[in-house]
């Protein structure tokens, strides 16, 4: 079956572990979440197209060696214009031990073709602090290309992110998705640099999941890679970490037009600290 399904995207935090002033993480990348349409001949006929999709999500991560507890949730609307054309409003707040702050998000999603569509998204709400978790401003661009294999799509993009001066990044990335029958794959390489010190790493993931959109959503995530970067001190040492993570998520339909959704997540930064995750979204289009 060819799936030319909407795209769900999970709201997630990207940003410092705390233990060096102008820390760049930039392995934690939102991982987009694929669904599935079935045939054309599946959609009951004479439903009036429902335009608006509505997510409120919660989330708590337990952090070792003494970092404690950071939690927050956020809140996504969503409103299809057209067939082309989608828009997408998010605003995110996360609290750690002492502080918290707040993320706004806005993106949108152009079909310019059967074969061709781009994603666009703009972020931000971070102080103008190096050490803060949240980038000041956040942009991310990605190409989406349908070639002519059934079911195959493939993607590349540019990550710009920006903090208290001077700490900045950027990151390039390259992936493919594959529909085959219930399941879908996924994998992803970035290719990462971050400022001051023009630090370079890599690093990459891979996602499964089995369902059907309008039933339920069964996955696995897991990635890995290299974080480095430049310390801001009187004289700077270049860092590096190695960092490991994994999920498993679910996303059921209770009724035609809401449900819910839970992840649990478990992420090792070698030398650092481990993080122990869940969240639960409600979702409802309208």
């Amino acid at each position: 079956m060819q799936a030319e399904g909407r795209e769900t995207q999970t709201l997630s935090a990207i940003q410092k572990n705390g233990l060096a002033t102008g820390l760049l993480a930039v392995l934690l990348l939102p991982l987009s979440v694929h669904s599935q349409q079935g045939p054309a001949d599946a959609i009951p006929p004479r439903i009036a197209p429902r335009r608006f999709h509505l997510e409120l999500t919660s989330f708590e991560n337990s952090v070792s060696n003494q970092f404690g507890h950071w939690a927050g949730g956020g809140l996504s609307l969503a409103y299809k214009w057209s067939d082309r054309l989608t828009t997408t409003g998010q605003i995110l707040g996360q609290r750690r031990p002492g502080e918290a702050q707040p993320l706004l998000i806005g993106s949108t999603r152009i079909e310019w073709s059967r074969w061709f569509y781009t994603d666009l998204s703009l972020s931000g709400g971070g102080p103008d602090d190096p050490a803060a978790f949240f980038p000041r401003v956040r942009y991310d661009w990605t190409a989406n290309v349908k070639p002519p294999v059934p079911g195959l799509i493939l993607n590349g993009g540019f990550t710009q992110l920006y903090f208290g001066d001077p700490v900045r990044g950027h990151i390039v990335r390259a992936g493919a998705v594959y529909y085959w029958r219930r399941f879908v794959f996924q994998g992803t390489l970035f290719l990462n640099t971050s400022q001051p010190g023009n630090r370079k790493s890599k690093a990459g993931n891979g996602a499964m999941q089995y369902g059907e959109e309008g039933r339920y959503w069964l996955g696995l995530v897991a990635g890995g890679g290299r974080e480095a970067w430049q310390t801001l001190a009187l004289t700077p040492q270049d860092a590096e970490f190695t960092s490991y993570s994994s999920s498993v998520f679910m996303r059921k339909w209770l009724a035609p037009t809401y449900g819910v959704a839970t992840s649990y997540g478990y992420a090792v930064k070698r030398g650092a600290y481990r993080i122990h995750s869940v969240d639960f979204t409600f979702f409802l289009d309208f």
